[in-house]
């Protein structure tokens, strides 16, 4: 009884599926619509314009590069490239290391104000060199008072200084004829090797020795620290020299 109910239940299912796959065709693909069914869509009124771009403006677009997103063949680095940034790495490695003890901070501040120095001496134009060896620019050491000075014709020597405008030189000269003068006097015990300020302790006369620490000053200022001498500043010298000589003669 079971088995007729669930073979009618199945043969009464496959039926109606068979009926209405009919229906759908009939309707909807084998006869075609009827006056109401079209009144149901709207008529398409949509006008399509037709657009094209400018062959002025193409070529402005062109010309113009904005557009390039084309990009240029890389270049590898080069060998010397490659070694300073590695050498520029291993600074920064470095210095940051430094910076996380307290020798290290010191060495930091050390090495700062060397730089600051040095860029102190290239402003106002001193030669450092010189300055820690001693040496002149034509290769004169700071002993320059090894030489006789008894032996110099002074009054030769300054004329050939000036004549080649070579004002430094000649404040050399006049210091070192200033020590010879004193000399003559006994006013100092000329040695070889002994620095300036050595002769300017000897000198006792109050007023010779303000003259001699003038001309001194400007000596150090010219030989010593580097700086070129103007031929306003060598005038200025001469005349302190020979008001100074007027005093001690």
């Amino acid at each position: 009884m079971l088995i007729v109910l669930n073979g009618t239940v199945l043969a009464q299912t496959d039926s109606i599926r068979r009926q209405t796959e009919i229906s759908l065709d009939s309707t909807y693909f084998n006869e075609p619509f009827d006056d109401e069914q079209q009144s149901d869509f709207e008529e398409d009124t949509l006008t399509i314009k037709s657009r094209s771009f400018r062959n002025e403006k193409l070529r402005e677009l062109r010309e113009s590069g904005d557009y390039n997103y084309t990009e240029e063949a890389t270049v590898g680095e080069s060998i010397l490239e490659s070694l300073w940034n590695w050498f520029v790495s291993m600074m920064i490695w470095f210095f940051s290391k430094l910076t996380l003890t307290g020798t290290g901070n010191f060495f930091l501040y050390l090495l700062g104000l060397i730089v600051l120095i040095l860029i102190v001496l290239a402003v106002l134009k001193v030669d450092a060199f010189r300055v820690l060896t001693g040496r002149s620019d034509s290769g004169v050491s700071k002993g320059v008072f090894h030489e006789n000075i008894h032996a110099m014709d002074f009054d030769s020597l300054l004329q050939a200084a000036l004549a080649k405008r070579d004002y430094r030189n000649a404040v050399r000269l006049v210091f070192l004829q200033s020590l010879k003068l004193l000399s003559d006097k006994q006013l100092i015990d000329w040695q070889a090797g002994k620095t300036n300020h050595d002769y300017l302790n000897e000198v006792q006369t109050e007023e010779i020795k303000k003259g001699l620490g003038q001309l001194s000053y400007y000596f150090d200022y010219a030989w010593y620290g580097g700086f070129s001498v103007s031929e306003d500043q060598f005038i200025r010298v001469q005349t302190i020299f020979n008001s100074w000589r007027g005093k001690l003669l």
